[in-house]
């Protein structure tokens, strides 16, 4: 299976192309810029060469990316979510996106959920791509440990669609990343919970200086 990260030279990014790889997805790194792609791809397998070799990763533009994968990742900073959606509309027909975005912003010195129109950032992707297979996952995934292999941990995913074969799909890989468990939270619009757990745990990391909180169900 082929997974396209779109803008996937972050920590997010980051951490599910090493643990994609390592688990034989041929990964596909996407950005605006070629050369950042390339560039990330590079950093990312000589990563993995100390770990396993014969990763497959490739550095390629968001639209390539997009038009080869079987499954994309939107990871790319909410403000610029939206936009490069409806950019690679056409490359992204029919394909199943994963919409980790969580739209939020600093007001009062805390931070808060600021939903599109659409009542989630999941919701107004698929909006913006009717044509697409809209899978809501990853929000609660603190990026810098995660891309840390040599960290651990145990969360749960919650993940959200109106595709129950695309949900499907993402859940199964999901639970084969070590640490990772994935939870069938119901309908796309169940999203608009989802997201706004992230914030609340950004104040709670910032208040009580704490590091890469997330969520277990017990």
């Amino acid at each position: 299976m082929k997974i396209a990260l779109l803008g996937g030279t972050g920590d997010i990014g980051a951490g599910l192309a090493l643990r994609l790889a390592l688990l034989g997805y041929e990964v596909i790194i996407g950005s605006r810029k070629i050369e950042k792609a390339t560039s990330k791809c590079e950093e990312y397998i000589k990563t993995l060469e100390n770990v396993k070799r014969g990763c497959t990763l490739a550095g390629k533009s968001n639209e390539d990316a997009a038009r080869e994968a079987d499954v994309s990742i939107l990871t790319i900073p909410w403000e610029h979510a939206f936009s490069t959606a409806e950019s690679l509309k056409e490359s992204l027909e029919g394909k199943i996106v994963v919409s980790p975005i969580v739209p939020m912003e600093k007001k009062g010195g805390c931070f808060q959920y600021c939903p599109p129109e659409a009542g989630s950032a999941a919701e107004e992707i698929a909006r913006i791509l009717p044509n697409s297979r809209i899978v809501s996952a990853f929000q609660t995934v603190p990026a810098a440990k995660f891309c840390n292999l040599d960290a651990e941990f145990e969360w749960d995913i919650p993940v959200c669609s109106d595709d129950d074969e695309a949900k499907k799909v993402v859940m199964d890989i999901i639970n084969r990343i070590d640490g990772l468990r994935a939870l069938d939270a119901g309908l796309l619009s169940v999203s608009r919970m989802v997201e706004s757990i992230t914030p609340l745990l950004v104040n709670i990391m910032i208040r009580n200086k704490i590091k890469h909180l997330s969520v277990r169900f017990c």
